[in-house]
C-alpha cells in the first residue's frame, strides 16, 4: 500500500506555492462591502431654498412657492465594479394655505414599492419627521418631484412636506 506524503503530491498538495498565491490574490480582491457616502444641500435657508426648488423643478412645475427646504441623499455603493442605490430624504415647508394645491397636484399618485413603511437617515436629522409623527401624515407616491417611483411624499397640515425616495 503506498502511502503519499505532501512531498510526493508536489505541484497539488497543500504546500504548493501555486495554490498559496491563488489564496492570497482572492483574499486581496475580497471586497470590504460597499462604499457609503452621503451628499447634502447646506447653506442658508435662501440657498436652501433655491437649489431644492431647482432640483425638484426638473421633474414637475412645484404647485406653491417653498418656505425652507432640507436634503440628504445616502449613496450605498460607488457604481465602478456594480450598481449603486441611493435613498434621498427632503423636508420642505410651505405656507399652509398653499396645501390643497399640494394635495391637487399630488392627488394621482399612488404609493408604490414602499408601502408607506417610515424611512429615516442612518444619521438623524433634526429636520426629518419623526416615526410617531410619520404615522399622521398623509401619503402620496413621490414620482411627480422625484421622478422616482419608489418612496412616497408625506404632508403634515402644517405645510410641512417630507420627500422619501429610493432606487433598488
Amino acid at each position: 500500500m503506498r502511502h503519499y506524503t505532501m512531498r510526493k503530491l508536489g505541484r497539488i498538495g497543500y504546500g504548493s506555492p501555486f495554490l498559496l498565491i491563488l489564496l492570497a490574490a482572492l483574499a486581496a480582491c475580497t471586497p470590504k462591502g460597499p462604499a457609503q457616502s452621503i451628499h447634502t444641500v447646506d447653506g442658508t435657508q435662501v440657498e436652501r431654498v433655491a437649489a431644492i426648488t431647482k432640483q425638484l423643478a426638473k421633474n414637475t412645475q412645484l404647485p406653491g412657492r417653498l418656505l425652507d427646504a432640507h436634503f440628504l441623499e445616502e449613496q450605498t455603493g460607488d457604481g465602478r465594479l456594480g450598481p449603486s442605490d441611493f435613498r434621498a430624504f427632503y423636508a420642505i415647508t410651505v405656507a399652509p394655505a398653499d396645501l390643497p394645491a399640494w394635495y391637487a397636484a399630488l392627488a394621482e399618485i399612488p404609493v408604490v414599492n414602499s408601502s408607506g413603511n417610515y424611512a429615516a437617515p442612518k444619521k438623524a436629522q433634526p429636520w426629518w419627521v419623526s416615526e410617531a409623527d410619520f404615522k399622521k401624515l398623509k401619503l402620496y407616491g413621490p414620482k411627480s418631484l422625484t421622478g422616482c417611483v419608489n418612496g412616497w411624499v408625506g404632508i403634515a397640515p402644517d405645510g410641512r412636506i417630507f420627500i422619501y425616495s429610493f432606487t433598488v
